[in-house]
């Protein structure tokens, strides 16, 4: 494995649509991830993902990430006024160069290089504007095992222990916020969405402020890297005329869950405290007509059924994409009458471990429902 230098609009393409579909479901919009991208190939900037190998050990790093799902960019004109929120001094990336720059301050050091905080469109873009701003590097990794998470206990060196604070975020409006210590977890990421309900919109962070010698212990190596392949896979597929579902199930060494039209799309709009939350359900096609799938998202996919039974669950990975193209999208973009298939994979082994399933198996999001591994589930329901 070598550095990832992104060098065309193409590349760019390929590596969002990668990030998107290894985010199942979650990890900001791909629209707005891809511009970001090419203002920095216009700007004539080098969109580069590095080895942590290529890192001195001493060399200071931190996780960057955004706050938000679906949250609400509301706020009357007379309450923003009322709020001195009247001209937005940073968007995506400035929030988080703030809030990069505040723990740089708080804690004095020089932060050399980002690692994001999970896999995502936006998620990872972000990083890279950020790190590029910043004089940084990307280091091609992520805390979150290749695929995006909802809550910040599913970080890999928060469910491990490794002491939290200090976290720093910013708001589109200016306002810049450093969190000494939390009472716990939850309570970090409470704060962090009432952030984002009081500044009317997603928010920039940073934590997870490391030497280099520590972060190789926790952060998953490579998966930038493997989310470019994905991408290339399913548009090289598409020019062969080749079905892009099955070529992209065999890029993630997966299986084809399901395929069927979305029948019936649940959004919940009371408690989401700024996640997307909801679920879809999908009438069979094909050689799965007769079937019905349900699948439930809290930014990302976490929980599924067929045919009213308890079918595959986080963390293994359940990825919706387009039943023609096999382009990924966010989960509370795709609607009703949608044809769609589902993909599945295996989770990194840490989140398979007791400590990796009380952070992220289905009955931490309250579901009465013991996690099965993919592949026996598979085997139990026959498929």
């Amino acid at each position: 494995m070598s550095n990832v230098v992104l060098r065309t609009q193409q590349e760019c393409e390929d590596f969002i649509r990668g990030l998107c579909f290894r985010a199942t479901g979650g990890g900001g919009g791909p629209e707005a991830g891809l511009k970001l991208l090419f203002n920095q190939l216009e700007a004539g900037r080098q969109i580069e993902l590095v080895e942590a190998k290529s890192l001195p050990d001493e060399a200071w790093t931190v996780m960057t990430c955004g706050f938000g799902g679906r949250a609400d960019e509301g706020g009357t004109a007379q309450e923003l006024a009322a709020l001195g929120a009247v001209e937005e001094k940073y968007d995506d990336t400035g929030q988080i160069v703030a809030a990069v720059r505040a723990l740089e301050d708080s804690e004095g050091v020089k932060v050399e290089a980002i690692i994001p905080g999970e896999t995502g469109a936006l998620a990872v873009a972000t990083s890279i504007a950020a790190a590029l701003e910043l004089g940084a590097a990307v280091v091609d990794g992520d805390y979150a095992g290749g695929r995006a998470v909802p809550e910040v206990d599913q970080g890999i060196p928060e469910f491990r222990g490794v002491p939290f604070c200090p976290m720093a975020l910013g708001t589109r409006w200016g306002d810049v916020i450093i969190v000494k210590e939390t009472v716990s977890l939850a309570m970090a990421d409470r704060i962090g969405r009432m952030a984002t309900l009081a500044s009317y919109g997603p928010v920039g962070a940073a934590w997870d402020l490391f030497q280099m010698r520590q972060a190789k212990t926790l952060f998953v190596e490579g998966t930038l890297s493997k989310a470019l392949a994905v991408g290339r896979v399913i548009r090289e597929a598409r020019e062969q005329g080749v079905d892009p579902v099955s070529a992209a199930v065999n890029a993630v060494d997966g299986w084809l869950l399901f395929e069927g039209e979305i029948t019936d799309s649940e959004v919940a709009d009371e408690e989401a405290l700024a996640f997307g939350l909801g679920s879809h359900t999908l009438e069979g096609l094909g050689s799965y007509a007769g079937h019905n799938f349900k699948i439930w998202y809290k930014n990302e996919y976490h929980v599924s059924w067929w045919d009213g039974k308890p079918f595959v669950t986080s963390p293994d990975s359940m990825i919706v994409v387009d039943l023609k193209t096999a382009e990924p999208a966010l989960s509370f973009d795709f609607s009703i009458g949608d044809h769609t298939a589902v993909i599945g994979s295996r989770a990194w082994e840490g989140f398979r471990t007791e400590e990796g399933l009380e952070v992220f198996g289905p009955r931490h999001f309250g579901f009465d429902i013991d996690y099965v591994p993919i592949e026996e589930k598979l085997k139990e329901f026959g498929l």
